[in-house]
């Protein structure tokens, strides 16, 4: 683990959320080099570069697609995609991200997920509000992973939250159900490839009545039969990306949609029940028609068969 703990604030280690195989979330143990953790079962092995755990599942190939190159680092890839994003589309980068860590409803000891966190953008924002409590930053790529811990460590840390970097898949989250009070995405969903298991594996992770807050690409859809409209679309394609409100699980409950930054982003939240919303499917109609939620569906179901068989 890579983290910047307040000397004067020291959280029991016991509230940390252990590390666990990504793939059968099996408890896993530090190899003999200290460099390394490793599933006893399976024997896989996990390395742990400059202090950050590389807990990525599936691994790269050999055979796979060559990743694009650029001219610089990957981060200052990214940093400078932020800013013309900002730029472009007219909106304060920190209010943004202020409005939208807002959504998580933190308590200052809380135990919060920033799910593919790149660079740490949301880093000194969310340790703000968690001046007791413990970060966990997550990306696929430990370079930007790298690059956001020296930086932060460099800047010092000005804070009691506790703060943890990982390399991690968001569809193999290598942590034990209920691990945290929320947890946060910004950006990167899209790209996840599976948003039903991605939703579902953070679902997993947060703990009953904790928020979970995705933020993404996603072109206003009534403004993208506008010109502005198919030039955004045609500049990003990421931008033809509706909210994964049908991938969220039937616990989701006071589910929120919300366009910001100019309208080119989607911000869906929603709150983990306990369970589904109740619903008394055997309380009678009032009418001639008479029947409940339940006979009624039934019947439904007994046309539909009947006509089948005709």
């Amino acid at each position: 683990m890579s983290d910047t703990p307040d000397t004067a604030v020291m959280q029991d280690d016991a509230l940390l959320p252990a590390y666990l195989d990504p793939v059968h979330h099996a408890p896993l143990q530090t190899g003999a080099d200290g460099a390394s953790l490793i599933e006893p079962v399976s024997g896989a092995v996990y390395q742990i570069e400059n202090g950050i755990a590389d807990l990525v599942h599936p691994r790269p190939r050999a055979d796979d697609p060559e990743l694009p190159r650029f001219d610089r680092p990957l981060y200052a890839v990214e940093e400078a995609f932020l800013k013309w994003t900002f730029r472009a589309f007219g909106s304060d980068e920190a209010e943004l991200r202020a409005r939208v860590v807002d959504k998580l409803d933190l308590a200052p000891d809380a135990v919060v997920l920033d799910n593919a966190c790149g660079t740490g953008a949301n880093t000194r924002l969310l340790q703000a509000r968690l001046p007791r409590g413990i970060l966990y930053n997550t990306d696929l790529s430990m370079e930007l992973l790298a690059h956001g811990a020296d930086r932060l460590a460099a800047e010092g840390p000005g804070t009691g939250c506790r703060t943890i970097w990982c390399g991690a898949n968001a569809l193999y989250l290598p942590f034990a159900d209920k691990s945290f009070d929320a947890v946060l995405s910004t950006g990167g969903f899209n790209q996840f490839g599976d948003p039903v298991r991605a939703i579902a594996e953070m679902t997993r992770v947060t703990r009953t009545g904790g928020r979970i807050v995705i933020v993404d690409e996603g072109y206003a859809p009534w403004l993208r039969p506008t010109l502005t409209g198919q030039m955004v679309v045609n500049d990003n394609p990421l931008m033809a990306y509706d909210p994964p409100i049908a991938a969220l699980p039937d616990v989701a409950q006071e589910v929120r949609v919300e366009w910001m930054l100019g309208n080119a982003y989607y911000c869906l939240d929603f709150r983990v029940g306990a369970a589904p919303s109740p619903v008394d499917l055997d309380l009678p109609h009032e009418g001639l028609r008479g029947g409940t939620i339940r006979s009624r569906f039934a019947a439904a179901q007994q046309r539909r068969a009947a006509e089948a068989d005709r």
